[in-house]
């Protein structure tokens, strides 16, 4: 076990010093900080959609000049068709006594991970190419992530 843990280390260790030097003698650029978000890649649609049947100009990421991105869609098509198989496809009551605060909420939420310009894993990946910013946003996230669990824990007593 332990013979393996150190040769994953070891491969790690190798690939990162190849992606840099390649980085730096051959002008490799690496990919964009993409990942699996439901507020970045539905964006990416809208904006893909505006550009292509409006005319606009809206700046997109360059690995979705020529197709948008998909994800969003296979991840709801999917996850419905999953439900209906299993039997569990169907509206369900709100159990809240403010049933339109899930929805101001998740409409909040959306906004302010199109503010920071995506989601956790798409910060840690710029967070690790070195963005300055990013480091910054991941900091205000923890730290956000943090008081929200002090206030839970303080009205929870």
């Amino acid at each position: 076990m332990t013979m393996k843990l150190w040769l994953a280390g070891i491969t790690g260790l190798v690939i990162g010093i190849l992606a840099a030097a390649a980085q730096a003698f051959a002008n490799v650029e690496p990919p964009e900080a993409y990942a699996v978000c439901m507020v970045c890649h539905p964006a990416t649609i809208v904006q893909w959609l505006m550009n292509n049947y409006l005319g606009t100009q809206v700046p997109l990421p360059s690995a979705f000049v020529l197709f948008p991105s998909l994800l969003a869609v296979g991840i709801v098509i999917g996850s419905m068709s999953a439900a209906n198989r299993n039997g569990e496809l169907g509206w369900r009551r709100h159990p809240g006594k403010k049933k339109y605060m899930a929805v101001l909420f998740g409409f909040i939420i959306a906004n302010l991970g199109l503010l920071v310009a995506g989601c956790p894993l798409r910060i840690g990946l710029l967070v690790s190419y070195g963005s300055v910013t990013y480091t910054i946003l991941l900091a205000a996230l923890v730290g956000g992530i943090g008081l929200a669990c002090v206030y839970l824990r303080l009205r929870e007593e």
